[in-house]
């Protein structure tokens, strides 16, 4: 179960290194039923090993991570994808959750929804997140926002409580920054009105700013989000990351 207080991941200070590997360290930040929040990278491994590590994929090899109101060990290491919880949907991951490219963005999202035995109806979902225009398109034949948009949709599809989509992943490789604020503003909405989680992967500040909150995972990172007239960081933490607050209604 969720905490009383509506967070629905909570995150102190994790760290993911392993030997001479550095991915993040010292990431600190929350994330509420009905709200979307951005983790800021830059450099991809930051942002999909820190989206793992909530997935319950990666285990941070220091800090405290609660998703769902239990609390993950950090000890280090991979889970099978056997691992994800059934309340945590997944976007697009290059080698972890792959899409057929064949299939067409209606199939995809169908397909999803089976597996978790969700409502195969998707087309409303589609649309909710701006994907409908392109359901009966294979995924081969798509551009960039439309590959952002459907990895958004795979990570709702099953009816989950906790979204993780990455938009650093190859699969989105050339999506603009007007089109990730506009992606970040449908999942605004979407999020509000059903009261998902939406946890969402940036290398784009602005993007990342667009979002309820913002968590940047380096220090490159945290100087972009500053440069960008942020507020103060609550909760700022020792090392790299915090947990910013963004102004509301900032869309494309």
């Amino acid at each position: 179960m969720a905490q009383d207080d509506g967070i629905v991941v909570r995150a102190h200070d994790i760290s993911y290194v392993r030997h001479t590997y550095r991915s993040f360290e010292f990431a600190s930040f929350e994330v509420r039923a009905g709200e979307v929040l951005a983790l800021l990278s830059s450099t991809h491994e930051a942002a999909r090993d820190a989206l793992l590590a909530v997935a319950g994929l990666v285990r941070p090899t220091s800090g405290s991570l609660e998703v769902l109101g239990a609390a993950l060990p950090a000890r280090g290491g991979l889970h099978a994808p056997g691992a994800v919880s059934a309340q945590v949907g997944l976007g697009v991951f290059e080698r972890v959750a792959p899409v057929e490219e064949g299939l067409t963005v209606e199939e995809l999202a169908a397909q999803e929804a089976r597996l978790h035995r969700a409502d195969p109806d998707v087309l409303p979902l589609l649309a909710a997140v701006g994907a409908a225009t392109h359901a009966g398109d294979p995924v081969r034949r798509l551009g960039p926002e439309p590959r952002a948009r459907l990895s958004a949709a795979l990570a709702l599809a099953a009816g989950v409580r906790l979204a993780l989509i990455d938009l650093t992943d190859p699969f989105v490789n050339g999506l603009s920054a007007e089109s990730s604020r506009a992606l970040m503003a449908d999942l605004r909405r979407y999020a509000a009105e059903h009261g998902v989680a939406v946890i969402v992967a940036t290398g784009e500040a602005s993007c990342a700013r667009a979002a309820d909150a913002a968590c940047a995972l380096d220090f490159d990172a945290a100087e972009e989000l500053a440069a960008g007239g942020a507020t103060e960081p609550a909760g700022q933490a020792d090392g790299a990351a915090g947990t910013t607050d963004t102004p509301d209604g900032m869309v494309a």
